[in-house]
C-alpha cells in the first residue's frame, strides 16, 4: 500500500478523481454514479481481477521505449482527439436521409474500429513497431478460461443488480430464446464496437508504451485509465450524449470532463489490471464487450428488429 501512495500515476489519478468529484459536488451534481462507480468499478472489480489472475506466470514485457515512441504517441493521440470531435458530424454524412438505428449503429462501429484501430496499426507498422509491442501471454490458456468466466459473471452480476437498461431488458417478457439470442448478439457486437476498439488502442497500445516509459505497470494503468476517461468527453460534450449519462443535454465542459473521469476513468481500472497482468489481447476485448453487452442490450435488439 505504501509502494502505491509513493505511485507518480496512482497520485495523478486521485488528484483528478478527487477534484473532479468536488467538482460535480459544487456545481450540484448527484454523486450516486461516481460513488457506485468507485466502489464497484474502481475497488471491487479491480480486486476481483488481482484475485482471478493470483498464481499467473508474468507476461512477457512490452517492447522497450524507443526515441521515435513519443512523436508516434502524440500523433495517435493527436488523431483520435480529432476524430472524435468530428464523428458526429461525419456520420451523419455518411448517413442517407431517415436512416434506422441499425444502419446508425454500422457507420458507427465501422468509423470507430478505422480510427481506433486500422490507422493505428498503419501507423505503427510504417512507424517501425512489431505485432508484439505489448507483450504476449504465458499463462496456460484454461487460466485465461477461467479469469474471462468469473469477471463477466461478476460484471452480469453487478449490471442486473444495480443496471436500469439491464432490468429493464430482463423485465421485457421476453421468451428465453430470444432473451439468450439477443444478449448473445449484442455480446458479439459489443466485444468489436467497445471491446476491439477500446482495449486495442487503449491497452494494448497506450498502456504498453506508458509501462514502457515509465518502467512501471502501476504508473501505466492508472494513466492509461486517467486518459481513456478523458476520451469520453467528447462525445459526451459534443454530441448531446449528456442526457443519457444524467448530465442535461449540454452539459459544460469542465462537468462533462469531471463526470468522465470519475465514472469511464474509474472503469479502465480493471481492464488495466487484467491487461498488466495477462497480456491477453482476447480476454479483454471479450470481457469488455460482456461488460456492456447487459446495459445495450434492449437498444441492440430494438435496432435490429429482433
Amino acid at each position: 500500500m505504501r509502494k502505491l501512495l509513493r505511485n507518480r500515476g496512482f497520485l495523478l489519478f486521485a488528484v483528478a478523481y478527487v477534484v473532479a468529484v468536488a467538482w460535480l459536488a459544487a456545481t450540484g451534481r448527484p454523486l450516486g454514479d461516481a460513488i457506485g462507480a468507485f466502489v464497484i468499478l474502481g475497488v471491487a472489480l479491480p480486486l476481483a481481477a488481482l484475485a482471478t489472475c493470483a498464481g499467473l506466470p508474468e507476461p512477457t514485457r512490452p517492447q522497450p521505449w524507443r526515441p521515435g515512441d513519443a512523436a508516434t504517441m502524440a500523433m495517435l493521440l493527436g488523431w483520435i482527439v480529432l476524430f472524435l470531435s468530428v464523428k458526429g458530424p461525419l456520420q451523419a454524412a455518411l448517413l442517407p436521409a431517415g436512416a434506422g438505428a441499425a444502419a446508425t449503429l454500422t457507420v458507427s462501429t465501422v468509423l470507430k474500429v478505422t480510427a481506433f484501430v486500422l490507422v493505428p496499426a498503419l501507423v505503427l507498422r510504417w512507424r517501425g513497431t512489431r505485432p508484439g509491442q505489448g507483450g504476449r501471454p504465458t499463462a496456460p490458456p484454461w487460466r485465461l478460461v477461467v479469469c474471462f468466466v468469473v469477471m463477466a459473471t461478476l460484471a452480469v452480476g453487478v449490471q442486473a443488480l444495480m443496471g436500469s437498461q439491464f432490468r429493464a431488458y430482463l423485465e421485457a417478457g421476453r421468451s428465453t430464446p430470444a432473451f439468450v439470442a439477443g444478449l448473445v448478439g449484442c455480446f458479439a457486437w459489443m466485444s468489436v464496437e467497445a471491446g476491439l476498439v477500446e482495449e486495442f488502442f487503449f491497452r494494448w497500445y497506450l498502456q504498453s508504451r506508458l509501462a514502457a516509459l515509465s518502467g512501471s505497470q502501476t504508473t501505466a494503468i492508472f494513466v492509461g485509465s486517467l486518459v481513456f476517461g478523458l476520451a469520453h468527453a467528447p462525445g459526451i460534450w459534443l454530441r448531446g450524449a449528456g442526457a443519457v449519462e444524467g448530465l442535461g443535454a449540454d452539459p459544460t465542459l469542465a462537468t462533462t470532463i469531471a463526470y468522465v473521469i470519475a465514472v469511464q476513468g474509474v472503469a479502465g481500472l480493471t481492464f488495466g489490471v487484467l491487461w498488466a497482468r495477462t497480456r491477453s489481447l482476447a480476454l479483454v476485448v471479450l470481457l469488455h464487450g460482456a461488460f456492456d453487452a447487459p446495459s445495450n442490450a434492449a437498444e441492440f435488439v430494438a435496432a435490429w428488429g429482433w
